[in-house]
């Protein structure tokens, strides 16, 4: 359903949190304004590292989610899904 329907859009958020501080960082690391704009390879950079850090923080909860899904097993509840899963 629903509820974790919701944490799904939290992937983009974190995606795009990510990507902000990065730049910021990365701006005030290299003594710059920070909306200077990057060049093609820091930018790269930057998706990149930003991706991985949604994909890892997000990946547990599609787990959980498909498993959820899957017909041929029958769960308790998240908290077995979880459970089972980490077994």
């Amino acid at each position: 359903g629903f509820v974790p329907g919701l944490f799904g859009t939290s992937h983009g958020a974190l995606q795009f949190m990510a990507y902000e501080d990065l730049k910021e960082r990365y701006n005030k690391y290299r003594n710059r304004v920070s909306d200077t704009k990057l060049n093609t390879v820091e930018y790269i950079m930057m998706a990149a590292v930003s991706k991985i850090f949604a994909v890892s923080a997000t990946y547990p909860y599609q787990v959980v989610r498909a498993r959820l899904q899957d017909q041929h097993n029958t769960y308790s509840g998240v908290l077995d899904v979880i459970r089972r899963t980490w077994r």
